[in-house]
């Protein structure tokens, strides 16, 4: 086989269809069809906080992932910066063409690693275009092994168009699918949605239609409050609270919470689905002007029970019941029951259809008058 059969089928093998665990493999194996070497790993994310961690690695034939990701950058593990390598032509580098042996020792990647072989002579490719950076490769080596060469970084620097090809297509794809499951679960794709991982408590991915998403801002300094979002989302679900309180985040609120169980898409993990909608725009005043007793009423009313059946379970008089659902119309804006009811489970007035056209409580009669013990 020649050495330009050998490029063709390794530039074929960067761009073929597939999963994100099988570019990254595909990336390898096309790299060490080129550049022989026992070891070799791919990190692949737009994310310089998440590259790092979404990442294969093989040694001797045997793949695992990188150790000890959680909480490192990229550029911090591998010690470079990414503008400066993403705003240059160039792709491949001899590890010794940027930075000293005993420096690039020290970096998290290679210090973590180098109780196996160790491997002291690396080859990297940086995966960029149009000043993006979405990834890094590279090939290793044992002190035992030859040096990689110049003719090594230039075969690597031919197969970097078709390796960020494939990382492109790979993206555009990756995000369509977790789109689409994201929007099966939830109904609808208003604002902004956030996929979290139950068991790691972490969100793995983020999408806003309008704005985009920007994760260093828009989704580390909250992690944590997400997470715990969708924690109190589905409790209050598992206890068919029909009025739940929404939570709120620092730049919104919860308006929709949804589980996505064994999903291929999300690697199969325990995961739910996040929709939350800027502050000024989630129609929680509604639901914010109320005390917690009205809340309580509010919720008894919404699952269908009579003002009758709300005193005895409040265990509050019915004049004091009619009390509270007189002032719930008044903080609502309604006149009657059946807007009330209506108003408080689809507060938007674009999707909320005519009360006439609202099936009333199954114990209510909904007559004409004073509705607010019927």
């Amino acid at each position: 086989m020649t050495e330009e059969s050998m490029m063709q089928a390794a530039q074929l093998q960067a761009v073929q269809p597939g999963s994100r665990a099988s570019y990254r493999r595909r990336v390898i194996d096309a790299m060490r069809s080129l550049v022989p070497a026992p070891g070799a790993f791919v990190c692949f994310n737009t994310q310089d906080v998440r590259a790092y961690g979404d990442s294969t690695r093989l040694l001797d034939g045997m793949v695992s992932t990188i150790r000890k990701t959680e909480g490192v950058r990229l550029t911090a593990a591998f010690g470079f910066d990414a503008k400066s390598v993403a705003t240059t032509q160039r792709r491949a580098y001899l590890a010794e063409e940027l930075y000293p042996d005993s420096e690039r020792a020290r970096l998290p990647y290679f210090a973590e690693h180098a109780a196996e072989g160790p491997m002291t002579r690396a080859l990297l490719l940086f995966l960029h275009e149009g000043g993006v950076l979405f990834g890094l490769a590279g090939l290793e080596r044992r002190a035992s092994d030859p040096a990689f060469t110049q003719d090594d970084v230039h075969r690597l620097e031919m197969l970097a168009p078709f390796v960020v090809a494939g990382g492109r297509s790979q993206i555009a794809y990756d995000e369509l699918t977790r789109e689409a499951v994201a929007i099966r679960a939830l109904g609808k794709i208003k604002g902004t949605l956030f996929v979290v991982n139950r068991d790691s408590r972490s969100v793995i991915w983020a999408v806003d239609r309008d704005r985009g998403v920007d994760w260093e801002t828009d989704v580390v300094p909250i992690e944590r409050d997400i997470v715990q979002a969708v924690e109190v989302s589905i409790e209050a679900r598992a206890k068919n609270e029909p009025l739940p309180t929404p939570p709120r985040l620092p730049d919104g609120t919860v308006m929709g919470v949804a589980r996505i169980d064994g999903d291929p898409v999300f690697a199969g993990a325990r995961c739910a689905v996040l929709r939350v909608e800027p502050s000024e725009k989630a129609n929680s005043p509604v639901l914010d002007g109320l005390s917690r007793r009205e809340r309580e009423i509010a919720r008894l009313l919404v699952a269908g029970y009579s003002g009758v059946n709300v005193a005895a379970i409040s265990g509050l008089s019915e004049n004091t019941v009619r009390t509270y659902v007189r002032r719930l119309y008044t903080k609502v804006g309604v006149s009657n029951r059946a807007d009330l009811v209506r108003k408080l489970v689809s507060p938007d007035p674009k999707s909320s259809a005519p009360s006439s056209q609202i099936a009333p409580p199954p114990d209510s009669s909904f007559v004409a008058g004073d509705d607010t013990l019927d």
